[in-house]
């Protein structure tokens, strides 16, 4: 009995190690001399649009008052576009996905543009960070 529950012990502690580790991955958004965090110690949500009370206040032609979002799930971060237009993403392998009224998992780092095709005058540049992970 006292085997079992020393081992029920370390396993409860590496799991609440893994749940602090995942807990502190922050997805960071860049937007000229802003920069914004998601997740972790950092709210759990970002708005980006037209709308001034927007978290990332982004002012472009063809971008919706409260155009998308980004928000932390189940140790992932997720795009969700609920805009006329939709949401441009060019993950790390250069591929660009049209998200229009539905969401996308983020991973690694890459370009959002809100209602157009990415360009370096309209791309919000995202990075995600995990503890313990070097970036390169």
């Amino acid at each position: 009995m006292g085997a079992t529950r020393s081992r029920s012990a370390q396993l409860i502690c590496r799991v609440e190690q893994n749940m602090d580790t995942q807990e502190d991955s922050q997805l960071v958004l860049s937007w000229q001399e802003t920069q914004l965090a998601v997740g972790g110690q950092a709210p759990a949500r970002a708005v980006m649009g037209r709308e001034p009370s927007a978290q990332l206040h982004l002012n472009f032609p063809f971008a919706s008052r409260t155009h998308a979002y980004v928000e932390e799930r189940a140790q992932n971060f997720v795009l969700v576009d609920h805009s006329t237009n939709g949401t441009y993403v060019q993950t790390e392998d250069e591929q660009v996905t049209l998200v229009h009224r539905g969401e996308m998992r983020l991973w690694g780092a890459g370009w959002i543009s809100l209602g157009e095709q990415p360009t370096e005058a309209n791309a919000v540049h995202f990075r995600l960070l995990r503890p313990g992970v070097q970036e390169s």
